[in-house]
């Protein structure tokens, strides 16, 4: 799997909240920049 980089954009995805409701990218995208952050949890 190729690493992301700083300013890289990424393609459109769907993934569930933290209240198990879809959050779709392009839907934040149209109101305005979006930070992703990944972290690893509590595994």
């Amino acid at each position: 799997m190729a690493e992301l980089t700083v300013g890289q954009e990424v393609q459109a995805f769907e993934l569930p909240d933290e209240q198990g409701s879809p959050w779709v990218l392009d839907q934040h995208l149209a109101e305005g920049p979006v930070v992703l952050v990944f972290y690893r949890g509590d595994w």
